[in-house]
């Protein structure tokens, strides 16, 4: 079960009183994702040069994770920077066979983790999540940007970029789902529910102070949103 509530000026968070229906929720957003992977390069979330812009503005640099991986047309963008190394995370495993098909680079490194449950084992300079903070459930968000926390050594940053609110017309919502979700239909038919939560810049980066971190949140293009985010304590250099 859950209800929505007001949260801020700009939208409601949810209040999910049952675990059982995020786990299904979430498993099933896996389980669309692994079906999406050979049409997943069909949507719109390809790094153009305007988006590709704001990557090299952020520079990863060092040894850097990218969340949610997907086929790799984000993990290319990122290796055109100073990346020593680079751990590239995806639940999906059809996802990461055809990451490993296209990205052929020394400084990769693959593992299959659903995000929820992936507790990082090193350190890391820098993590980069392109079009996935928007599918992390809003009772989960502070401990996925606790994770990260941990995740990141000194000077350590987040980029990110995502569909922001003015995408939400372009969706077909799921009413009376336990946590914010749309429809989604595949090539063949299929149709699936995923996670959804579309973000205002301004509300994204009240939400990342409140949790503890130094975060520029803007919007880009007529549909997205793209931040830079620092825990507050660990210094910029």
């Amino acid at each position: 079960m859950a209800r929505a509530v007001p949260f801020g000026p700009c939208g409601y968070a949810w209040l999910v009183t049952d675990t059982r229906d995020q786990d299904r929720l979430i498993a099933g957003q896996i389980a669309y994702y692994r079906a999406r992977a050979r049409e997943f390069d069909a949507g719109h979330h390809h790094p153009t040069p305007e988006l590709a812009r704001l990557l090299s503005v952020f520079r990863p640099r060092g040894r850097v994770v990218e969340i949610a991986c997907g086929t790799g047309i984000w993990t290319a963008e990122i290796l055109r920077h100073p990346v020593e190394a680079l751990l590239c995370i995806d639940a999906a495993p059809e996802m990461l066979a055809i990451h490993e098909s296209r990205i052929d680079d020394v400084r990769v490194r693959r593992e299959r983790h659903d995000v929820f449950r992936w507790r990082p084992a090193e350190v890391f300079d820098a993590a980069v999540s392109a079009f996935w903070l928007s599918h992390v459930p809003p009772s989960r968000f502070a401990g996925f940007w606790e994770v990260l926390r941990r995740a990141l050594g000194p000077q350590g940053r987040v980029f990110f970029i995502d569909d922001d609110h003015r995408a939400e017309p372009t969706e077909q919502l799921i009413e009376g789902s336990p946590v914010p979700a749309v429809l989604r239909t595949l090539s063949n038919g299929s149709e699936h529910a995923a996670i959804k939560s579309f973000h205002h810049p301004r509300r994204l980066a009240a939400q990342l102070s409140e949790l503890g971190w130094a975060a520029e949140v803007q919007s880009v293009g007529d549909r997205f949103l793209w931040g830079i985010a620092q825990p507050i304590g660990i210094s910029d250099g």
